[in-house]
């Protein structure tokens, strides 16, 4: 694997419009993305289009020491197959990469190709690579559990 860049797949028993949603969903966001033992996320912000921007702020939890923000700029919107963003965190001094989410449909659900790209360290690439394993295992549990907008 390249240093600047992580790649995470896990398959996701709902359609890729619900898992797109998901993503772009402020409410449906802040009720996934965080859970007790790590952080929450709160105040989610999506303006969904290119050139858009995005924003959340988190509370700590685990880990993550807080409170801390994240946000970016939508840069690929293509419902329901790819979403594109920058990722700027508060924790990570001002430094810009990109994520590109990739949905394909996959049997009775869909296939999440996540492409984190542009980080400048080994250190920082594997800890987020390990982040977003988490983030996908909650995007998972929040679909198994029916609970993504119809």
């Amino acid at each position: 694997m390249p240093e600047h860049q992580i790649i995470v797949e896990i398959d996701i028993e709902a359609p890729p419009e619900r898992v797109f949603d998901a993503w772009t969903d402020p409410a449906q966001l802040a009720e996934w993305w965080g859970d007790d033992a790590t952080y929450r996320t709160r105040d989610w912000s999506c303006d969904v289009r290119p050139g858009g921007r995005w924003h959340c702020h988190g509370t700590a939890g685990g880990k993550m020491e807080g409170p801390w923000e994240v946000g970016g700029e939508y840069t690929v919107v293509e419902r329901p197959s790819r979403l594109g963003f920058t990722w700027v965190a508060s924790w990570d001094g001002g430094r810009t990469t990109n994520v590109l989410v990739e949905l394909a449909p996959a049997g009775s659900g869909t296939r999440l190709r996540l492409t984190h790209t542009g980080f400048a360290t080994v250190e920082g690439r594997e800890g987020h690579h390990e982040g977003w394993k988490k983030v996908l295992s909650w995007l998972d549990r929040y679909a198994a559990a029916g609970r993504m907008a119809r």
